[in-house]
């Protein structure tokens, strides 16, 4: 089937008068997770996964990913006549000059790329005079026959002992730094940081609780929301105050934006396409091009936000305490990796408040774990025995909290060699999760603690180490990390991160160990910040060699295990706790 969309493409292609188009896996609001409308990669090429892009010439197609999908790429590319590479801009751009001649062009859509993310390959193609051209209308739109239809469901309050800030007092905050800035805008192109602005969830995306939409914030404080007819139901307008006007016709925005004589606004160009900028200097607006101020102000969780990641933590981690306590007598009885992902949401929705998976579960038995990212599908499903090493990494959306947690399992006998591996990774979470560090420190700054214990015998993984985490949000939420990237992002407290070192061995077993986290000052060393575990999980420790641990981390791992036991115990039945005691036995 793609090597049919495959020509049809080209065909396009010929008639737009390009030689090639680039296909990220994205949509206007260069989302992570997307509707199934904009799943344009996905549709031309089958790959599934969560970042990509494609590069579609009119005599060869590659597809490009980085190290958490090189597998999977190569279990859907299948026969396909796409080529598989690495994600990396240098290598689309020698890919591009190796397939295009001078003179030619690679066409893309403007509303899936920002200025920045398109930087590097313009510079090598304009080096080889191979022009980056703008199409009016995306070519694969124009072919999709079955294209589904663009979400637009109804926008709903999120209430204030959830949010633990009313929005008007958010957007009075914001518009303080737009004053100091001396701008009279601020361009809010994510749907993310337009829902925590003004307080408000919805459904338009799988996994991430938002509505689609985009907002100008002003330096008064007042605001124009872009939202869908169909996304204003009942109460929205009343929760918003009238200092927020509600247009359904996003050209509405630019048109405010004019009549209201906005001579300078800060704009994020990480995450605002290059259509919106095209539109904005079509204005003769000055653009202040800096990181988005809600980003940071989203990403540091206040008090309510805090109590209610406990509070969602706890009912999670019981939820996941069932699965695990359940999962060796289902495994005895015939399980496979797809029916424990069907097990785990049915204990997740059976629990207060339960809004769906906050990602697609990661359920990986044996040589499937070995796959970064997996996705299980009917047709990769592997049977589960009682043997052999199992990865579940998963997590759920509450409206008080998001939750994400791996655990790697032994379900019987094992490779000898999964205990070494095993206890290095644990003994890198272990770093990061007592670590002590000065305020102002990065995430990049504390990766390679994570990472010794495994660098000690030649072994690393190929993601990074944490991943900052939103409320009742995005599971992935920036702009905080932990990663090799350097991002000068400062960890400052009330930040979530994951805590998720890894390793696996390719064909044989995947091995996770993650947490979530949050910052916070260090009660004993002023000027120092700290981490706080959320995740209320045990961890399986018949794949740990003790001797391997330090006395320090056999105390961190007995005292996290107590904690887990008690405050897990009471919200669990009975066999459940009888597992939990025995999970949770002292090292």
């Amino acid at each position: 089937m793609s090597g049919e969309r495959l020509q049809v493409l080209r065909e396009a292609l010929r008639q737009q008068g390009v030689e090639a188009f680039l296909v990220p896996r994205t949509d206007e609001y260069q989302n992570e997770y997307i509707p199934p409308a904009e799943e344009r990669l996905s549709w031309v090429t089958g790959f599934t996964g969560s970042a990509g892009v494609a590069v579609i010439g009119l005599e060869a197609a590659a597809l490009f990913v980085d190290g958490r999908y090189t597998l999977q790429g190569q279990q859907q590319l299948g026969g396909r006549p796409i080529e598989l590479e690495n994600l990396d801009s240098a290598e689309i751009a020698n890919w591009v000059c190796n397939q295009l001649r001078e003179g030619q062009a690679l066409g893309y859509d403007p509303r899936l790329h920002t200025e920045p993310g398109l930087a590097l390959l313009q510079g090598h193609l304009k080096a080889r005079d191979i022009t980056l051209r703008p199409l009016e209308k995306n070519p694969i739109d124009a072919i999709w026959a079955d294209r589904p239809a663009t979400p637009s469901g109804t926008a709903r309050p999120h209430p204030f002992a959830f949010s633990g800030e009313h929005s008007r007092d958010k957007r009075r905050r914001i518009a303080a730094l737009l004053a100091e800035k001396r701008v009279d805008a601020l361009w809010l192109p994510s749907p993310e940081n337009c829902a925590w602005l003004f307080n408000i969830r919805g459904d338009d995306i799988p996994h991430l609780p938002v509505a689609l939409a985009n907002a100008v914030l002003y330096r008064d404080g007042s605001a124009t929301l872009y939202l869908s007819a169909e996304a204003v139901g009942e109460g929205l307008l009343e929760h918003l105050d009238r200092e927020v006007t509600v247009v359904s016709d996003k050209r509405l925005l630019f048109s405010d934006l004019r009549r209201r004589h906005i001579g300078k606004i800060w704009v994020d160009p990480l995450i605002s396409n290059c259509w919106i900028l095209q539109q904005l200097r079509a204005l003769d607006i000055q653009l202040v091009q800096e990181r988005d101020p809600v980003s940071g102000a989203k990403a540091c969780k206040n008090a309510v936000e805090l109590a209610g990641a406990r509070a969602a933590h706890e009912r999670d981690g019981a939820a996941l305490c069932e699965f695990l306590a359940e999962l060796p007598r289902a495994v005895d009885t015939g399980l496979d990796e797809l029916s424990a992902v069907k097990l785990l949401y049915g204990k997740r929705a059976a629990r207060e408040g339960f809004r769906g998976n906050s990602f697609d579960t990661i359920s990986g038995y044996g040589p499937n774990g070995a796959i970064v990212h997996y996705r299980v599908s009917p047709e990769s499903s592997l049977p589960m025995k009682p043997e052999g090493i199992y990865l579940c990494d998963s997590g759920a959306q509450y409206p008080d909290g998001t939750t994400d947690v791996t655990r790697t399992l032994a379900l019987g006998d094992f490779p000898a060699l999964a205990r070494a591996h095993f206890t290095r990774v644990l003994k890198g979470h272990i770093a990061i999760a007592a670590l002590r560090f000065p305020q102002g420190t990065c995430g990049e700054q504390i990766d390679a603690i994570a990472r010794r214990s495994l660098w000690e015998v030649g072994l690393d993984y190929a993601h990074g180490t944490g991943h900052g985490v939103g409320s009742y949000l995005s599971v992935h939420e920036g702009p905080q990390r932990i990663g090799k990237v350097a991002t000068g992002v400062a960890l400052q407290p009330g930040m979530i991160l994951s805590n998720e070192p890894g390793f696996y061995l390719t064909g044989q077993y995947g091995i996770r160990i993650e947490n979530l986290v949050y910052v916070k000052e260090s009660e004993d060393y002023p000027g120092f910040l700290e981490f706080e575990e959320l995740t209320l999980v045990p961890i399986d420790c018949v794949l740990i060699d003790a001797d391997l641990l330090s006395a320090r981390e056999r105390d961190w791992l007995n005292r996290y295990h107590r904690r887990v036991r008690q405050v897990i115990t009471p919200l669990v039945d009975e066999h459940t706790a009888d597992w939990l005691r025995a999970a949770t036995e002292p090292l």
